[in-house]
C-alpha cells in the first residue's frame, strides 16, 4: 500500500455520497506497501465513529477488478478471514476517481506481526488451504499475472535495472525452471486454484492474542499451482537475517495447510524447486519495483538484494 493519488476532503465526500455509511470524519495515508493507493478513513454514524478502508487501484482496470471485488466477497460468504467490500447504495463495489478504480472496505482489527512463531504460520498456513479450496467453488479466476511467463519476459526486458552479472545469474536460473515448468504443465497431482500469491506478513493482520484477523491485498493473484503459493508463503514467513530459512516455520506453515487440505507427493517433492521460483519472481518484481516507487508520496521500498542473496543461498542446498 502507498499513497499515489492524492485526495482531498471534498473528494472524499463525492465518493462517501454514493455510500449509506457515514460522513467523513478523518482520513490518513498508509505508507506500507506497494503497488495501490491506500487510505483509512473515519466516517461518523448514528453509533459513533466507524474506521474504514479505502483503495484506489493504480495498475488494475475495471475487468480485472470485476472478478477480484465480487470474488473477495465470495470468500468471506465461506467464512476466509478478510475485509469484505462494502456496496454502494444501488449494490456495486466500485467507485470511479478520474480514470482509475477504488473500493471502500470493511477495517479488521489487529496488527501486523513484527516477530512470528510456529503458531502464527500454522495459523497462516490454514488460512491459504481455506482460500485455496473456498476459491474452487467461484468461476475460475484469471491466470496469475505474475507467473513464470511474466517472469521470463520481465527478466529479459532492457529496461529491468539490473548489472550485467546478475542478469547472467537470473537467467541461468530461469533456464532450469523452464525446464522444470514444462515438466509440470498439465501435471495432475499438482493442484491448481486462486492463489494469492503475495502472503507476506504485511498482507495478514493478527490480533493481540495471537488469532489470525485477515489476509489482505490479494490482486497479485491468479490461477496457479497451489504449491506455487505455499513456497512464496514460506518464502517471506520464514526468511531469516541471514536470507536462510528458518525449517521451523517452514514446516508449520505446511502442517497447517494440511490440516485442512493434504499435499499430494509430487507438491511435497517439487516444493523446493517452486521456492527458488517463488524467490526469482520476488527478485524481478522488487527490481521493477524499486523504479515505479520513485513517484510515490509514501512507500515502503522492499530491497531486492534480500531476494538475489536468497537464491544465492537455496542453490547451494
Amino acid at each position: 500500500m502507498s499513497v499515489y493519488t492524492q485526495l482531498d476532503h471534498k473528494q472524499f465526500d463525492s465518493i462517501l455520497s454514493q455510500y449509506n455509511l457515514g460522513r467523513l470524519h478523518a482520513f490518513e495515508g498508509i505508507a506500507a506497501g506497494i503497488e495501490n493507493t491506500n487510505y483509512k478513513i473515519t466516517l461518523n454514524t448514528s453509533d459513533g465513529q466507524a474506521p474504514y478502508f479505502l483503495t484506489i487501484f493504480e495498475q488494475l482496470h475495471k475487468q480485472e477488478l470485476n472478478f477480484f471485488i465480487p470474488f473477495l466477497a465470495h470468500l468471506k460468504t465461506q467464512g476466509c478471514a478478510l475485509p469484505a467490500p462494502k456496496a454502494n447504495m444501488n449494490g456495486e463495489f466500485l467507485f470511479q476517481v478520474g480514470e482509475k478504480w477504488g473500493v471502500i472496505f470493511e477495517c479488521l482489527s489487529g496488527h501486523h506481526l513484527d516477530a512470528i512463531n510456529t503458531s502464527h504460520a500454522q495459523a497462516i498456513g490454514k488460512e491459504l488451504a481455506r482460500i485455496h479450496q473456498s476459491a474452487q467453488s467461484f468461476a475460475q479466476a484469471p491466470a496469475n499475472p505474475r507467473g513464470f511467463y511474466w517472469l521470463q519476459k520481465q527478466a529479459s526486458c532492457d529496461s529491468l535495472e539490473i548489472s550485467d552479472d546478475d542478469r547472467s545469474l537470473l537467467q541461468s536460473h530461469l533456464k532450469t525452471m523452464q525446464h522444470l515448468w514444462q515438466k509440470w504443465n498439465g501435471h495432475p497431482q499438482l493442484t491448481k486454484s486462486f492463489i494469492h500469491g503475495d502472503l507476506f506478513l504485511d498482507n495478514c493482520l493478527f490480533l493481540d492474542n495471537g488469532n489470525l484477523s485477515g489476509v489482505i491485498d490479494f490482486y497479485a493473484g491468479g490461477f496457479d499451482y497451489c504449491i506455487y503459493d505455499i513456497a512464496i508463503c514460506i518464502m517471506a514467513w520464514a526468511k531469516k537475517d541471514d536470507a536462510t530459512i528458518e525449517p521451523a516455520i517452514s514446516d508449520a506453515i505446511v502442517q497447517g495447510y494440511e490440516s485442512v487440505r493434504v499435499l499430494t507427493e509430487d507438491e511435497k517433492q517439487y516444493l523446493p524447486d517452486f521456492l527458488r521460483l517463488a524467490v526469482l519472481r520476488f527478485w524481478v518484481s522488487r527490481l521493477i519495483a524499486k523504479t515505479q516507487q520513485q513517484g510515490a508520496a509514501l512507500t515502503t521500498v522492499k530491497n531486492p538484494d534480500d531476494m538475489k542473496s536468497m537464491i544465492n543461498n537455496l542453490s547451494r542446498v
